[in-house]
């Protein structure tokens, strides 16, 4: 199943913002953006940093990703330009670990 594509649209659909922006600046930040802080929430941790010659940094994270009950674990690959824009380079691992389900009674 393509989880990456399917978390991507639900993103995308309440909050207009996509995954990969989603990992993005969770990883760095260690919060969501606020257009979906009410749907998913990140944990991660730095796994690798190395400085460019440029001025630039590579830095590896992992970490899970909850989103609508399920808890998504990842390994993504930032890299951040001297200037400070950032962009997710790779994403290695995205797949469902954890997930649960409600059901209301009347």
């Amino acid at each position: 199943m393509d989880w990456f594509g399917t978390v991507d649209e639900y993103l995308y659909s309440v909050g207009r913002i996509g995954l990969e922006q989603v990992l993005c600046e969770g990883c760095l930040s260690g919060g969501v953006p606020p257009a979906v802080a009410g749907y998913a929430r990140i944990t991660r941790e730095l796994m690798s940093r190395s400085l460019e010659a440029d001025g630039g940094a590579h830095e590896a994270y992992g970490g899970t990703l909850a989103i609508a009950e399920v808890r998504y674990q990842f390994l993504c690959h930032i890299f951040i330009d001297a200037d400070g824009s950032h962009f997710v380079s790779h994403i290695a691992h995205f797949e469902p670990v954890e997930w649960s389900v409600r059901m209301a009674v009347a």
